[in-house]
C-alpha cells in the first residue's frame, strides 16, 4: 500500500515523530580565484511526515539525497530553518541527557568503540554514560553478545576486527542502553549476510517492545524487516510506502 509522500500521520497516543515543513541548510564554499564565495545549499525541502512508535522504517535514496540530515534533523543535530519537528511532542535537543538516553545512533562513517581497547571497555563505558543500571548492564551485554555473536570478541580491542565484526560490535554498542530511538546510517552495510537474519529478528523484537528504528542502507536485504519504505530525493521525501 503506497501514500502520497509528506501525507503520513500517527495517532495522538502512538506518534514518535512529526516533522512539518522541515527545512535544512548547509553553507558552502567555492573560490573564484582567490575570492570566497558562500553559497547556502538545502538539505531537506519542506519535509512533513510523522513516524509512530514500534515502526522500522527503511530509508533510501541516492548519495547526497538528505538521508542521513532527515536522522540527524530527528535527532536534534541540525536545527531547521524553519518548519517544526517534535519527537515525543518536543523540541529534540541534543544536550538534553534525558533526550540522548532515548536515542542511539550508529553510523558507517564513525565509531563510538576505542579501537585499542577490549570491546568490554566500550561496552562498561557506554553504560556509565547512559547511566544503565550495574546490576543489569552485564545481563544485557551478555544477551547482545549472544543475539550478535560478539562472545569471542569481547576481550579483543575492535582494531583487530575484520570489517563485518566491528559492524556486529558498533550495533552491539549502540543498543546496549536499549534507546527507543534507533537510527542506523549505513551502519548494517558491513554486515557479513549470515548474521543479517539474526540481526533483523533483534529489530523486529525491539519494534515489538515500542522501540521505533531506521535503517538507512543500500543494500536492500537491510530493509527486508521494515514496515514502511521512505524515498529521500534532493531533500524531499519523494515516496512512502507501506511494505
Amino acid at each position: 500500500m503506497s501514500r502520497a509522500a509528506g501525507h503520513h500521520r500517527g495517532t495522538a497516543e502512538t506518534l514518535a515523530i512529526e516533522l512539518d515543513k522541515v527545512v535544512v541548510e548547509y553553507e558552502s564554499w567555492t573560490y573564484e580565484g582567490r575570492r570566497r564565495k558562500v553559497e547556502r545549499r538545502r538539505a531537506l525541502d519542506g519535509v512533513s511526515i510523522g513516524f509512530a512508535c514500534g515502526e522500522i522504517v527503511g530509508i533510501d535514496g541516492p548519495n547526497g539525497s538528505g538521508k542521513s540530515t532527515l536522522l540527524r534533523t530527528i535527532c536534534g543535530i541540525h536545527v531547521p530553518v524553519c518548519g517544526e519537528v517534535l519527537v515525543y511532542g518536543k523540541k529534540p535537543d541534543i544536550f538534553d541527557s534525558g533526550f540522548k538516553r532515548r536515542i542511539g545512533y550508529a553510523s558507517s562513517r564513525r565509531t563510538a568503540l576505542m579501537l585499542d581497547l577490549p570491546l568490554a571497555d566500550s561496552f562498561a563505558l557506554h553504560c556509565e554514560l547512559y547511566g544503565v543500571d550495574k546490576h543489569e548492564w552485564w545481563e544485557r551485554v551478555e544477551t547482545l553478545s549472544s543475539r550478535l555473536d560478539l562472545e569471542a570478541l569481547v576481550s579483543r580491542p575492535p582494531r583487530e576486527y575484520s570489517q563485518g565484526q566491528r559492524a556486529r560490535a558498533e550495533l552491539g554498542l549502540v543498543l546496549l542502553h536499549k534507546p527507543d530511538l534507533v537510527f542506523l546510517d549505513e551502519a548494517t552495510e558491513a554486515l557479513d549476510l549470515e548474521y543479517l537474519p539474526r540481526t533483523l529478528a533483534l529489530f523486529r523484537e525491539m519494534s515489538a517492545e515500542g522501540a521505533t528504528i531506521f535503517v538507512i542502507s543500500h543494500r536492500r536485504d537491510d530493509l527486508e524487516c521494515a514496515d514502511r519504505l521512505v524515498t529521500v530525493e534532493a531533500g524531499k521525501v519523494v515516496r512512502d510506502e507501506r511494505i
